[in-house]
């Protein structure tokens, strides 16, 4: 049977949290593979207790600010994280990530196309002040036919 590559999470946060600089040194290369240094991060800023607020500054000045820059480097990631450790375990609850937009419907879509700049927020706005048959009008303005008009708007 095949050596599970996991890394527990609890010591890999306890690591963090202790400053445990050789810990990433001492694992396996599958192990250093299924270290997401992305998620570890969502871990480490979300940490509780009395040294929260330092622990999460020095996370965002340390280790979040050029993420994306050193992510070929995550011998160099492991030793900036565990920088940001407080010396003892902290409590560090789960995150849960974004969720996907949702998805719009036909005459929100209609919107889009017509107006490209606008965000959804604004898209709703305007769906909100003008009624469907100023909707309709500004359709048929565009040169939709009355089938597509009906579709859309309904």
């Amino acid at each position: 049977m095949p050596k599970d590559p996991k890394v527990p999470l609890k010591s890999v946060l306890a690591a963090i949290d202790k400053r445990d600089k050789n810990f990433y040194n001492n694992l396996t290369a599958e192990q250093k593979k299924a270290l997401g240094m992305w998620i570890m991060l969502r871990y480490a800023s979300s940490v509780q207790g009395k040294s929260a607020p330092d622990y999460i500054f020095m996370v965002n000045e340390l280790f979040n600010k050029n993420f994306y820059d050193l992510t070929k480097h995550p011998e160099l990631q492991w030793l900036l994280l565990s920088a940001c450790g407080s010396g003892k375990v902290e409590f560090h609850p789960y995150i849960k990530p974004p969720t996907a937009k949702k998805k719009k419907n036909k005459t929100e879509n209609f919107i889009a196309t017509i107006f490209p700049h606008l965000k959804q927020d604004e898209i709703e706005l305007l769906l909100k002040i003008n009624t469907k048959e100023d909707v309709k009008t500004l359709a048929k303005e565009y040169g939709y036919d009355d089938k597509t008009i009906k579709d859309i708007i309904g």
